[in-house]
């Protein structure tokens, strides 16, 4: 009975300590912010709020620099950029071993819901993206240039940077699951000399079945897309390259336009401003370059994977596993047209996520099914021990946590799109793919501009216009 009590205790202590978010999740508050952003409810309150507290400012601090974009207010926005910036470098890319273990602990007793979200590679990128583009709205265009420059280091360092968070990840859970698999060892002893049934841990976690049945379900999303390089998201090179140009670096902007280009040698804009490029400098041609992000990117929803966990013991009251599952939402206009000129896509953010996502799901897998497994054997244990009420108090408890991490940057677009017009002194008209005008736009004598667009949803249309 001691042991089911200390459990019972232990279980109590961490849902005190992680909230109602140990229970209900992070869903609500994903659709909460969306519903903002479409309503253009330009208010930081609550953002600002859950910053104060420290409460998952990373993610708070991207959702909420878009909405302050979306607003036009590009102070606020790289306010918010900032703080979630800063939370990745003090909080996440340097974690102390005290706060992993626990994170780690809790992560194993509830979920990793109570945990702080920690975000993803191509959403420190695009943060930097994000930030060169504000700044650029401000005519900064020196902290502009600091910032693209930042989006590209990031981006040429990202592989290193997960090789060696996946690496922390892979050693922590090996030392969860070596520290369990001693108590299972004595455990099992003592059910030997009572010729008791005992729970197989070891064979629970590492069984086949139950890993093929999980990944049979992600089988629709990795079909039929395609895999960019490790963690390059086109968009951010492309995007410093036409800005590197703009702004008068036609040697920095052809580099970084002739690497877009050998990524994607196929894609007839990217192979156009890079031809431009050359010639760019020594060029009287005033242009501008329309930049549209197209839709709502990818969002994380859960999945119950019903797995023979029941195989190892018929002692327990109930068993699941829950997992994130990314899955796409809807575009906005197909394209935009410009003077009789379709954008083109320069790169798919969906697909940027799916590779991400595809690389992490080994250990999301691995970490989910090894705490489902400890979970059952506390069940197991509370009722060999405690008895009926101590086993159902334990089920209750595994049936209330069973729930995934779906927190992500809901406010990413599906795809990035592009196209270069002439500047004639005509304004330019920028419609939909039904040929509707969305906006007419004068751009100055003598400028050359950078018009990005973005349309999560028809109708919804934010329109910032750049100047050079």
């Amino acid at each position: 009975m001691k042991n089911s009590s200390f459990i019972v205790l232990s279980i109590l202590t961490i849902f005190i300590l992680g909230g109602c978010s140990a229970v209900t999740g992070h869903k609500q508050a994903m659709t909460d912010f969306d519903n903002m952003i479409v309503k253009d409810k330009c208010n930081y309150e609550k953002i600002d709020d859950k910053i104060k507290l420290d409460d998952d400012v990373v993610l708070w601090g991207e959702q909420g620099g878009t909405l302050a974009r979306n607003c036009f207010n590009y102070k606020k926005s790289i306010e918010l950029f900032d703080k979630a910036e800063e939370s990745y470098k003090a909080s996440v890319d340097k974690d102390s071993t005290l706060k992993n273990i626990v994170e780690s602990t809790a992560s194993v007793l509830v979920n990793n819901n109570v945990n702080d979200y920690e975000g993803n590679t191509y959403e420190k990128v695009m943060i930097n993206t994000y930030k060169a583009l504000n700044f650029s709205s401000l005519n900064d265009h020196a902290n502009a240039r600091i910032e693209f420059n930042r989006a590209l280091d990031r981006q040429r360092r990202a592989k290193e940077f997960f090789k060696k968070e996946i690496k922390k990840r892979e050693e922590e859970l090996k030392a969860k699951k070596e520290s369990e698999q001693k108590k299972q060892i004595e455990k099992e002893k003592q059910a030997k000399n009572k010729n008791d049934e005992s729970f197989d841990l070891s064979k629970a976690i590492d069984n086949k079945k139950t890993n093929d049945t999980i990944y049979k379900s992600y089988d629709d999303i990795f079909s039929n897309f395609k895999a960019y390089p490790d963690f390059v998201n086109p968009f951010t090179t492309y995007i410093s390259g036409v800005y590197f140009l703009l702004n008068g670096d036609a040697k920095k902007g052809r580099s970084l336009l002739k690497e877009s280009y050998h990524m994607n040698p196929k894609n007839s804009q990217i192979k156009s401003d890079y031809l431009l490029s050359k010639k760019y400098a020594n060029s009287k041609a005033k242009y501008a370059w329309i930049i549209y992000e197209n839709g709502q990117g990818m969002i994380k929803d859960e999945i119950n994977v019903h797995v023979p966990l029941f195989l190892f013991t018929k002692k327990v009251n109930y068993t699941g596993i829950a997992l994130p599952k990314i899955k796409e939402r809807s575009e906005s206009y197909t394209y935009l047209t410009i003077q009789d000129k379709k954008t083109v896509e320069i790169c798919n953010m969906d697909n940027v996520i799916k590779t991400e996502f595809q690389k992490r799901l080994p250990l999301i897998v691995t970490e989910a099914v090894f705490n489902t497994v400890i979970k059952t054997w506390t069940q197991y244990e509370m009722q060999k021990t405690g008895g009926l009420v101590a086993g159902l108090v334990g089920t209750v408890y595994q049936g209330a946590t069973n729930k995934a991490d779906v927190r992500t940057w809901t406010s990413l677009p599906k795809t990035f799109q592009s196209t270069r017009v002439k500047l004639t002194g005509k304004p330019i008209s920028i419609k939909d793919n039904n040929g509707k005008l969305i906006k007419s736009i004068i751009i100055p004598k003598n400028k050359s501009a950078m018009i990005y667009v973005k349309s999560d949803v028809q109708g919804h249309d934010k329109i910032h216009e750049i100047l050079f």
